[in-house]
């Protein structure tokens, strides 16, 4: 007697079950070769490189117009670019892991179109998984005790590079502001404190705006770098007799 699972062979329903974790794993690891790879994409890409690839995933509906037209809005090559790699980001986050490996090929696909050399540099880049030298739940008991203030958030930021915006989205700031705040400044670095500085700003008193901020650093750390210790090691330093 054959032993099933919902009418499903028990051996069958096993090789179904390992087949969608090699797949989720390989799309975590295609995620980590990406985002290695972000500088160099934001610096090799243009607006014609980067209207090339829009149109290729357009056509093949792994994005919407609306999408195209959010990227197009961007007013530089390399803005445009960010705002592309974000949206491959959050498609990944949200499909199936069949389409997500798909989302990833066809990525490279389009890219090898423009650049061949970079559509190398990205399929053959590092994916091993970092190492993670802190851990955030240890983080947060250490800066329970810290207000979020402007001189806090400066510190903050100065360890953050590529990938900010992710952050921005996931605390649930709207495409619109971020384009509002670039309009308003050619500066990164301004850019990103307006940002954060105006969410800050309606966050309830109760809640815990620098733990919910580093949670999502923590969260997003393979779309945003950040140096974890460093930022400890920054917003803490001006507390230490109050933690100690």
């Amino acid at each position: 007697m054959k032993c099933t699972v919902d009418g499903v062979p028990y051996l069958s329903m096993v090789t179904i079950m390992w087949r969608s974790t090699m797949a989720n794993t390989q799309q975590f690891r295609n995620s980590i070769k990406i985002q290695r790879c972000r500088e160099d994409l934001v610096e090799g890409l243009d607006d014609v490189s980067v209207k090339v690839i829009v149109d290729c995933l357009l056509t093949k509906l792994f994005i919407t117009h609306e999408n195209k037209d959010v990227i197009q809005a961007e007013k530089t090559g390399q803005d445009k670019a960010r705002e592309l790699l974000d949206l491959i980001y959050r498609k990944v986050e949200s499909q199936d892991k069949v389409k997500k490996s798909d989302l990833f090929d066809e990525f490279v696909e389009c890219l090898r179109k423009y650049n061949s050399c970079l559509a190398s540099t990205v399929e053959m880049a590092d994916d091993s998984v970092p190492n993670k030298a802190l851990n955030i739940d240890d983080i947060l008991v250490r800066v329970k005790d810290i207000n979020l203030d402007e001189k806090i958030l400066k510190c903050i930021l100065m360890n953050v590079s590529s990938g900010w915006e992710h952050v921005a989205t996931e605390l649930g700031v709207s495409h619109v502001k971020l384009s509002i705040a670039k309009q308003n400044s050619s500066d990164v670095d301004i850019q990103m404190f307006e940002v954060f500085k105006a969410w800050r700003r309606i966050q309830p008193s109760e809640t815990n705006a620098l733990s919910k901020l580093l949670e999502v650093f923590d969260r997003c750390s393979y779309e945003c770098k950040t140096d974890l210790n460093k930022i400890l090691e920054s917003v803490t330093s001006p507390h230490k007799e109050k933690i100690r």
